[in-house]
């Protein structure tokens, strides 16, 4: 099978040819080991901007983030085609620069209220989420004309160019897929009213939480509609909907609150024919049902590290729901030797995999994690995984 064809397949709960690899991402300093490093940083590139441009470097800078973004995403869907993973997914995110007096830092704002300072990561931007601004009605007012009216036409222009030139690129070598990665409902809301505020609001005023949801799955599900126009198939919603110790809700709020947003994604994308992934971190076992009521096809991190028992959720939804991860990024991509990372793979695909609706993929990712250890992980896929799964 190609890797579409494999991928397709799983997320159907059917059987491919073997088990697909996946990673939601590559970070850009491993992308640079893999395919070697750009002889201009993206550190340099602001620097130059800042000498050449003092007065207007900032604007220069939010001009040109579409094509950056499109030039980092098509490194890292080339370094994850390089080490031999089935799919890698893309997906713009919403920022522009911002000036803040008396702040000396690079940093963004999105359309959602959030500001992000722009880190060093070996030369390459790292958004770190600072602090949300939309903390009042009025605020909430102003963030919703820009989502429903300009954000919505800016966003589904630019997101046609963005897949069209990677997919273009890379679809024969690897399956691209799409995801709202920084930009997923429950993420946006609670990070740009700033938790405080949210948890606040949660218990004071639901409906106006409730709303807000929704009007940002609305702008989400403008954008998949312009990505399927230019032939996106998959989608993942990144939203973290949990703690290590178990859901930031009870289920009984999800449902009341997000799941009407959630639907109103999943629906835009289903009415298409395509599939949709739900990627959550941590103990989501208590969400299990909500993420199938909300309708989605697959669940992606299955964190090990939260305690999540891959069994238990094969036995639970393992036939409704297509499930990805369960690899560790805490200790196993990162310090783990080879025969430890064999022997995550090996387990992941001997609990899951059987009956097929099962993707290896690393729970997480981030800078720290190992090229040779992601190596390991397809290596052993590749290794264990061919169908019918007989790792007694």
């Amino acid at each position: 099978m190609e890797c579409r064809e494999r991928v397709l397949t799983a997320l159907n709960l059917g059987t491919p040819d073997r088990v697909p690899c996946h990673t939601i991402l590559i970070d850009a300093n491993n992308v640079d080991i893999i395919l070697g490093k750009p002889q201009i940083s993206d550190f340099d590139t602001v620097e130059q901007m800042k000498k050449d441009n003092p007065e207007g470097w900032r604007e220069e800078l939010s001009n040109l983030l579409d094509a950056v973004e499109t030039s980092v995403f098509s490194r890292c869907v080339e370094a994850a085609a390089a080490i031999g993973l089935d799919t890698m997914q893309v997906g713009i995110v919403p920022l522009e620069v911002v000036d803040l007096p008396d702040d000396d830092r690079l940093l963004m704002g999105d359309i959602f209220g959030r500001i992000w300072e722009i880190r060093d990561n070996e030369g390459n931007f790292n958004p770190y989420y600072l602090y949300g601004t939309m903390n009042s009605p009025e605020k909430w007012e102003e963030v919703k004309a820009e989502i429903e009216g300009p954000a919505t036409e800016k966003y589904t222009k630019m997101v046609k160019k963005f897949y069209r030139r990677i997919n273009k690129k890379h679809k024969d070598k690897i399956f691209v897929i799409v995801t709202n990665d920084l930009a997923g409902v429950f993420e946006s809301a609670s990070q740009g009213m700033g938790m405080p505020y949210y948890s606040k609001m949660l218990h004071k005023n639901p409906k106006f939480i409730k709303e807000v949801h929704e009007v940002i799955a609305t702008f989400t599900a403008e954008c998949y509609k312009a990505y399927m126009e230019v032939g996106a198939e998959v989608f993942v919603e990144s939203g973290d909907l949990a703690y290590h110790t178990g859901p930031m809700m009870s289920p009984k709020k999800f449902t009341e609150l997000l799941l009407p947003a959630y639907r109103i994604i999943t629906d835009t994308v289903h009415e298409k024919g395509q599939k949709i992934v739900l990627h959550t971190d941590g103990q989501v076992t208590p969400l299990l049902d909500f993420v199938v009521d909300c309708g989605f096809d697959g669940l992606q991190s299955l964190e090990p590290t939260a305690g999540v028992d891959l069994a238990l959720v094969k036995k639970k939804v393992g036939d409704k729901l297509c499930l990805m991860g369960n690899i560790d990024v805490a200790h196993d991509l990162v310090y783990g030797t080879k025969e430890e990372v064999y022997n995550s793979v090996k387990y992941a695909i001997k609990t899951a995999g059987p009956g097929g609706g099962f993707m290896v993929s690393a729970a997480n990712m981030h800078p720290g994690v190992k090229v040779d250890n992601l190596r390991w992980m397809v290596d052993a896929t590749k290794e264990f995984g061919n169908y019918p799964i007989n790792l007694e």
